[in-house]
């Protein structure tokens, strides 16, 4: 007996190596990783923690590693990068609600956090196969302060992708530095460290995906570029880098929600130096310029630093550090691009727009937005066009959520549009209706797969019944599912309409542009149908692009909101 348990043993065992040796390998000059079966889905192969990054050193440039190594990887625990702990935290960066928790004891948050996952369909390893598949790779959101590679549930997995697609894409999502770690900019910052980190973190994945994708059976000249929020102006600032001449190494892109603030004051002295000055305070390198006391400070420091810096700036859920002007992104765009998918939320500024009741209180918002006598004239202009006793009958936050959404959302999405308008498909995500289409809601239909998925996700935020009513009439009325089908067939060919013919939707045209309002828009709500978006107006949004005209001295194009942060005391406890 127990011969034949040894026996069944050895056999079981033989079985699993045998199992292993069947799985794909990807191997890089600096080391080799295995697939795994996804747990989720048997149809998917996922290659998990590969880096494609050296350990950068504090606030420079990354880079691939430079060792060579053919050993077997194998990292059990998820990475991310430093995030912000947004817990206790009233106006959070990212808003008063976001979707799915960033922070996961499970993972591992580190300086050294440069790795990617890469999800591919088992069927692309078949010996029968020899075309190579389009690439997604996803940027994350989160206010560029949290967020990972690794799921929230199953927002930002590649599982809902592939399987809408039928197999036929490979989705990569890698790290990028976050907070103070990956967006200190300045003048000081741009002599001695490197600004914008987090987009050069990014720009390092998309350079990976050139050189090695075809290692994991994809197609380097069909690489899309997609994300969400933070994500979506992320691949914005690619598109401008180098004032729109250096390839951002994607030919399409679909974004929802581009979101961003226009950090333009990069003086010697200016608003940037200062944010850094005050990081370096918190850090307890003293309201200085010394880069060296930073890189040579304990971590448990600068995360401290990088809490203070946030928690200093509680006016809204907006972002006290992201992109900034540093000589490299401008504001001219990449010229060949072949197509868009641009979306926004119907309620983008719910969760972002402080409290206001009247005019005294909204005088002071637009007062911390610009702020000091030299920033007059921008408020005054802001007032008189925005006009909250005529055009809002006096309601003060309704006029400020109007203010919120334009300069930071809504904005951004017509900026691409002009610069891309006979490629570019527009969405409004109105689902159920406006009101309550809030930022990131149209996550839910990309990446979940069912409505028990959506309870899951929502339950904390909104109660069991709230969100069991939401998931269900989502699900019911079937919108994912034409949903994901619009962007899984741009996946494979650049159109939303082709691809993936059945069932039959809507056919989505590109929008029109030649009037005040954007048309040919599609309108996701109960239905999916054509209309008018009034959220990106040609006139609002070329206001905007006048203001930050002025702002930064001349720069052409749309900066968002100007924020700036004052000198700060270090006496704030967490």
């Amino acid at each position: 007996m127990i011969r034949q348990i040894f026996l069944l043993g050895f056999l079981a065992l033989a079985n699993a190596a045998k199992v292993m040796q069947d799985l794909p390998t990807l191997k890089l000059p600096w080391g080799t990783w295995q697939a795994t079966v996804y747990e989720e889905d048997d149809k998917i192969y996922l290659f998990r923690n590969v880096r494609f990054g050296a350990p950068p050193e504090r606030f420079g440039r990354p880079s691939f590693p430079d060792e060579k190594s053919d050993a077997l990887q194998t990292i059990a625990q998820d990475i991310s990068c430093i995030q912000l702990d947004t817990s206790s935290m009233k106006n959070p960066p990212g808003g008063d609600k976001p979707i799915g928790d960033p922070r996961n004891d499970d993972v591992l948050e580190t300086e050294d956090c440069l790795f990617l996952d890469v999800y591919v369909p088992v069927s692309a390893f078949g010996s029968d196969i020899t075309d190579l598949l389009p690439v997604i790779v996803w940027i994350n959101g989160g206010a560029y302060a949290a967020g990972s590679k690794n799921p929230s549930g199953p927002i930002a997995s590649g599982r809902s992708i592939l399987n809408a697609s039928e197999y036929q894409t490979i989705f990569i999502e890698g790290n990028y530095r976050l907070g103070a770690f990956g967006w200190l900019a300045g003048d000081y910052m741009q002599q001695v460290g490197q600004p914008n980190a987090g987009l050069y973190d990014q720009a390092l994945l998309f350079e990976w995906a050139q050189e090695y994708v075809e290692l994991v059976k994809g197609d380097k000249d069909r690489v899309t570029a997609w994300g969400e929020s933070a994500g979506a102006g992320s691949v914005l600032h690619h598109l401008i880098r180098e004032d729109g001449t250096k390839d951002p190494l994607f030919r399409t892109f679909a974004i929802q929600s581009p979101a961003f603030q226009w950090a333009w004051d990069n003086s010697p002295g200016g608003t940037l130096d200062t944010v850094y000055r005050n990081f370096s305070d918190f850090a307890g390198c003293g309201f200085e310029f010394d880069i060296d006391c930073l890189r040579k400070a304990p971590e448990e420091d600068l995360r401290r630093a990088n809490q203070l810096i946030f928690r200093s700036f509680p006016l809204t859920g907006l972002f006290p550090v992201g992109p900034a002007v540093d000589g490299g992104w401008v504001n001219k765009f990449w010229h060949d691009i072949d197509s868009a998918i641009i979306s926004h939320c119907a309620n983008e500024s719910f969760g972002f727009t402080p409290v206001v009741t009247n005019e005294t209180e909204f005088d002071q918002i637009l007062e911390n937005f610009f702020p000091g006598s030299r920033l007059k004239p921008q408020r005054d202009a802001v007032k008189e066009y925005y006009n909250c006793e005529e055009l809002y009958d006096g309601d003060f936050y309704a006029c400020l959520s109007a203010i919120v959404r334009e300069s930071s959302f809504t904005c951004n999405t017509r900026d691409l549009f002009e610069a891309y308008p006979a490629e570019s498909y527009m969405m409004r995500y109105s689902f159920p209706q406006s009101s309550v289409a809030f930022h990131a809601s149209d996550l839910y239909p990309l990446f979940t797969k069912n409505a028990e998925e959506v309870i899951a996700a929502l339950n904390g935020s909104i109660g069991e019944e709230n969100a069991t009513l939401y998931a269900n009439l989502l699900y019911g009325l079937k919108i994912p599912e034409a949903y994901k089908n619009y962007f899984a067939s741009f996946a494979l060919t650049g159109d939303p309409n082709e691809g993936l013919l059945s069932p039959p939707y809507e056919q989505w045209p590109v929008a029109n542009g030649s009037s005040e309002l954007l048309s040919n828009v599609m309108k996701v709500s109960l239905i999916f149908s054509l209309t008018t978006d009034d959220q990106n107006s040609k006139s609002n949004c070329s206001f905007w692009t006048e203001i930050a005209k002025e702002l930064s001295g001349g720069l052409e194009g749309h900066g968002g909101m100007a924020v700036q942060t004052q000198v700060l005391s270090d006496s704030l406890e967490l």
